[in-house]
């Protein structure tokens, strides 16, 4: 008789975890789907993540790094192809962001501010504070 209540238990908790949805992965090492991140590595499809490693298609992300396709990051290092990025802040060997500010090692940015060694960047300001720049256009001296 135990044995059946003790079968009917599991298999009540098992069919219940099928049926709950999933929120977002917690796990710090290969997660995907994540909401609200924190201290995430190889996240895909993350939102609010902090301190995040190897993320894709990121939003509100802070110290990501290795991250693809972010939105609303800072403190961010080697991202690729944030065309979407608003307001991007300290960000180093980036590619293709917008909006960038405090960057060094960028390429092909738009409307990038007190940035470092970049190329082909667009409406570069403050271009007293950018060093070593090449093919950037509407630069203020």
């Amino acid at each position: 008789m135990h044995l059946k209540t003790h079968i009917l238990i599991l298999v009540s908790v098992f069919m219940i975890s099928l049926i709950t949805p999933s929120t977002g992965s917690t796990d710090s090492n290969g997660n995907v789907n994540c909401v609200n991140c924190t201290g995430c590595t190889n996240c895909v499809n993350c939102i609010n993540c902090t301190n995040c490693h190897g993320c894709e298609r990121c939003s509100d992300s802070t110290n990501c790094r290795s991250s693809r396709n972010c939105t609303s990051c800072t403190d961010c290092s080697d991202c690729k192809n944030c065309t979407s990025c608003t307001d991007a802040k300290n960000c180093n060997d980036s590619r293709s962001c917008t909006n960038c500010r405090n960057c060094s090692n960028c390429a092909s940015c738009t409307n990038c501010r007190d940035c470092q060694r970049c190329t082909n960047c667009t409406n570069v300001r403050n271009s007293a504070n950018c060093m070593n720049r090449t093919d950037c256009t509407n630069c203020k001296c």
